[in-house]
């Protein structure tokens, strides 16, 4: 899942995946999911490859959209995980 675009996982989810094709570090300093911990830190992208994390999540994940901050991302929505 791309930091700055979001996107969907599975209900019951213990991981996620995020990817950052930023030259930068993205720290996601909120996220409103149960169980996933903040501050995060998506490496910053390696000459063309993108830079990625697997998140552990504390708890596994319950249907709903759960926006969150991402410090490297210019826009005005915040992105968001969607869970169903």
């Amino acid at each position: 899942m791309d930091v700055c675009a979001g996107g969907t996982i599975d209900a019951g989810a213990n991981t996620i995946t995020l990817t950052n094709n930023h030259r930068v570090a993205c720290n996601i300093t909120s996220c409103s999911m149960p169980g996933f911990p903040v501050p995060t830190q998506v490496p910053a992208k390696q000459g063309s490859t993108a830079g990625s994390t697997v998140v552990t999540l504390s708890s596994p994940a319950t249907c709903g959209d759960y926006p969150y901050t991402p410090d490297c991302c210019d826009q005005g929505t915040p992105p968001a995980i969607k869970v169903q």
